[in-house]
């Protein structure tokens, strides 16, 4: 018999059959209840009566479970193999592909090329002093080192630091921390849901994830999932909800399994909005009655994905610099091992984090252990042979050009 949603049933056969199933699953052996309530929505308002969420840990949800656990070790280990040098500039484009992400879902406009600027200036003060992006950079940048929640100060704080730069005046919070108001969500056409009133309500249910969080004994990826449709459940804020929510997830999910997993979530989402979406809703519609299992057999699918596409990058990127290391080997136009070296570095930092994190001059000569002019003069030698041009003066980088990338590939 295939597992379908109460919704499903609800209308397929009739409420004494309905109500049948529902208390089979919530009190069956592999069901975990939360210590969290809900009040459905319904005809563009919330019920009366309250849910207590649950899920049944069907098997597909254990192997989707599962999957994710492989996908993350299939990273580390693929990260594992890459250049030291390759791995940061790595990690910094899957940065700005998720924090892009992140913010076309809102519909706020940003750029890769800005948000590079801000990832490559982030300890400059002075450069950075009022970049827009700033705290959200920052954010994901130490996405593995965030502090468990431990507060709803905590929330707040979150929020200041990624968002609320980026918030009219008119949708900043007007409470102590939180709004003070009511609070639509919509799909532009129809009310989706409203935000728990009043503050103090928000502020006791934000207790309640960070309680669920840190006593529960829900499988982790469950919880952290789970805590992210309560957060855009309650809606704490006029405007920022679903950046700070997406964000919030992701920290903890980098400490069950990686920091590139982690920063895929909403990369994910933004290729699949309408089932993301789609999850958040049907937790709340009133004949599913609080369950989960289906919302978080989609948002680890939407994990999976994320991680795959990772997987087949860095797969793809391994293959290409083993490409470039036989070429490098082969090379009979020079016998300076510096050139080489310098050649084989930056192609390598091409093929993995693009031409927005090529190495300076100054970062050459770190990884290097070479003086400054010893670099400058190879550069000398490359821009002359036409292999390289200069990307940007200030400071000093130089591109490999077009044209000998593809004769490496051909």
């Amino acid at each position: 018999m295939d597992y379908d949603k109460l919704s499903k049933i609800f209308y397929k056969t009739d409420s004494k059959t309905h109500l049948s199933e529902y208390e089979k699953r919530i009190n069956s052996y592999g069901s975990y209840k939360t210590n969290l309530s809900i009040r459905p929505f319904r005809k563009e308002k919330l019920m009366n009566q309250e849910e207590t969420l649950f899920f049944v840990n069907i098997d597909k949800l254990v192997k989707l479970y599962e999957e994710v656990l492989t996908n993350s070790c299939t990273i580390q280990l693929a990260v594992s193999k890459l250049p030291t040098f390759a791995v940061e500039p790595y990690f910094h484009k899957l940065i700005i592909n998720e924090a892009q992400s992140n913010n076309e879902i809102e519909g706020v406009r940003s750029t890769k090329e800005e948000l590079s600027n801000v990832l490559e200036h982030i300890h400059d003060t002075k450069a950075t002093a009022k970049k827009r992006f700033l705290g959200m950079m920052k954010t994901y940048n130490y996405i593995d080192k965030l502090e468990p929640l431990q507060s709803v100060e905590d929330f707040r704080k979150l929020y200041d630091e990624l968002v609320a730069d980026e918030i009219p005046k008119n949708k900043q919070p007007d409470g102590k921390y939180f709004r003070a108001e009511g609070v639509s969500v919509t799909d532009g056409a129809k009310v989706t849901h409203r935000g728990i009133e009043p503050e103090s309500k928000i502020i006791e249910k934000l207790n309640e994830i960070i309680y669920f969080l840190n006593t529960s004994g829900i499988p982790d990826l469950y919880k952290y999932m789970i805590a992210h449709y309560y957060y855009e459940y309650i809606h704490p804020f006029y405007d920022g909800n679903g950046r700070t929510g997406r964000l919030l997830v992701c920290s903890y999910v980098s400490r069950k399994l990686d920091r590139y997993s982690a920063i895929t979530l909403s990369y994910a989402i933004n290729n699949d909005k309408p089932k993301y979406y789609k999850a958040l809703e049907n937790v709340s519609d009133l004949h599913n009655k609080g369950e989960l299992t289906f919302y978080l057999m989609d948002m680890l699918e939407l994990l999976s994905s994320g991680q795959k596409a990772i997987i087949e990058d860095l797969q793809l990127g391994l293959a290409k610099a083993q490409r470039i290391k036989e070429y490098i080997s082969d090379l009979d136009w020079t016998n300076d091992n510096l050139l080489k070296d310098v050649l084989h570095i930056q192609l390598d930092i091409m093929v993995f984090a693009g031409e927005s994190r090529l190495l300076t001059n100054a970062e050459l000569v770190q990884v290097l252990g070479v003086t400054a002019h010893k670099i400058n003069k190879v550069m000398a030698e490359l821009e002359e042979r036409q292999i390289v041009h200069l990307l940007k003066q200030r400071p000093k980088t130089f591109a490999i050009t077009d044209a000998f990338i593809e004769g490496i590939f051909i």
